[in-house]
């Protein structure tokens, strides 16, 4: 406990203005998370230690002195009201769930309100698989090879899903003004090109497709085509790194280019069976507990011992209201 202490005392203090002096905002956090470790201590409760720390809160490992069970407890502040509630939301109506759905909650224990700080006590879990981590959630800081783009290219179908996505949100093509007939010859030409034979990467696909409408379209100046590949190679290279799972459940009507990472690709996300439970677990939430998923990426999402269940542990951000 003590160490625990003098660390985040450390931490608090490596972040002081010119003159060394800590800010007062940073002395009220120290204060906070210091109540918040003895009130752990008080509740039979021994620390660790510190499994990790983001914006609103940091983690800790913590066991039942008495039990010897062994839990996560989150300490955020008492001002962070959807946070909380969030927690408490699942704690309450986890049990009323559908357990395909519910699964990917965490258990949520107790929820502790002391002065400044709240903690949640909650099961304890474990990191994904980093082979899953980087297909399902772009880990791009994961030492494991990906194989994500190697089943996407020897999939026609989502091949043609993602060229199809390409020529549509390419901005030099929409700056030119095409016609709906002409959208829909070169998609064509870029589709049978790219499907005809099989790509031992994406910039190979990006390769093939800019020679397809190059060949059927054309540009007023070499720069103009120049700009047409740069934004082809961005938008191919997106739809490979974005993650399947989407980061926030889309609602009814948004674009899901820009809210959904995965870009609403149905023939994509059939390549990973593994997260078409979770995905729908998503929108479960939203469509019939009027709660909808937000902030879902790898460093939220962790697996369940034993039975390796996906679980959202971070539901700071969901959003409880009225979605279609």
């Amino acid at each position: 406990m003590k160490l625990l202490l003098e660390n985040w005392r450390k931490y608090l203090t490596e972040e002081t203005d010119a003159t060394g002096a800590m800010e007062p905002w940073r002395i009220k956090k120290q204060k906070r998370q210091e109540d918040a470790l003895k009130d752990l201590e008080i509740m039979g409760y021994s620390i660790l230690g510190e499994l990790g720390r983001g914006a609103f809160g940091v983690v800790y490992e913590v066991e039942n002195s008495r039990t010897g069970e062994r839990l996560a407890a989150k300490v955020v502040s008492s001002k962070s009201p959807r946070e909380i509630e969030n927690y408490k939301f699942a704690m309450d109506e986890k049990a009323f769930m559908p357990e395909k759905y519910a699964k990917y909650l965490p258990d949520v224990k107790k929820l502790v309100s002391g002065g400044e700080s709240t903690v949640i006590l909650m099961e304890l879990l474990e990191p994904l698989d980093p082979q899953v981590a980087q297909e399902l959630f772009a880990a791009q800081d994961t030492p494991t090879a990906s194989k994500k783009p190697e089943k996407i290219l020897k999939d026609p179908e989502a091949v043609a899903e993602i060229v199809e996505k390409a020529i549509e949100h390419n901005r030099i093509l929409d700056q030119m003004r095409l016609t709906p007939e002409q959208y829909s010859e070169i998609t064509s030409v870029a589709v049978n090109a790219a499907t005809q034979s099989p790509h031992s990467d994406a910039d190979e696909l990006i390769n093939t497709i800019y020679g397809a409408v190059v060949g059927t379209l054309t540009f007023q100046s070499p720069a103009i085509s120049r700009a047409f590949w740069r934004a082809l190679r961005d938008t191919v290279r997106y739809y490979f790194d974005k993650q399947i799972v989407p980061v926030h459940q889309p609602e009814e009507g948004e674009d899901h280019y820009d809210t959904w990472t995965s870009g609403g690709l149905p023939k994509t996300s059939e390549l990973f069976p593994e997260a078409e439970g979770l995905m729908d677990a998503m929108k479960y939430f939203m469509q019939d507990q009027q709660w909808k998923p937000k902030d879902v990426h790898i460093q939220n999402v962790m697996m369940r011992p034993g039975t390796k269940d996906f679980v959202i542990v971070d539901l700071g951000l969901f959003k409880r209201g009225i979605f279609e």
